[in-house]
């Protein structure tokens, strides 16, 4: 049995391919890796100039508070 990964911000479950991890909280959330991918962000993802690294966080790390289902 596979178990479901729930999204930390949201609480549904998330795709594989549209999960991200937070550097802050290390909770998954929901993140689409493509533009053109249907679906909502629950976080951001960005370039840290300083390391030349991607960083993630969620939207409750990011001050935007949980969204509601």
């Amino acid at each position: 049995m596979t178990e479901t990964t729930k999204c930390h911000v949201c609480g549904e479950a998330i795709a594989p391919d549209r999960a991200a991890t937070c550097n802050n909280c290390h909770e998954p959330f929901h993140l689409r890796t493509r533009q053109d991918q249907d679906g909502t962000d629950c976080g951001d993802v960005w370039i840290n100039e300083q390391y030349l690294s991607l960083e993630f966080a969620c939207a409750d790390c990011l001050g935007k508070g949980s969204k509601e289902p």
